[in-house]
């Protein structure tokens, strides 16, 4: 009669520590890992590009054009 006594009693505190388990699960919220974005260098300033080089003044790419636009429409003069 001790045994299932002793058994009884063992199985009433499984149940008993075990039952809010199932119940408590559906509540728990999924973990928001929040990555920080990349480091940045504030100390030291980026360095400056080189300058480019100057065109010569004949080259065709700087020759001022001459004209106007009608609306959307360029019309050389």
């Amino acid at each position: 009669m001790k045994t299932n006594a002793v058994l009884l009693a063992a199985g009433l505190a499984v149940f008993a520590v075990g039952s809010p388990f199932p119940a408590c699960a559906q509540f728990f919220y999924p973990p928001i890992v929040v990555v920080p974005p990349p480091g940045e260098n504030y100390p030291s300033p980026k360095p400056k590009p080189p300058p480019d080089r100057a065109r010569p003044a004949d080259s065709p790419d700087q020759t001022k054009r001459t004209g106007h636009y009608e609306g959307r429409t360029w019309v050389p003069d």
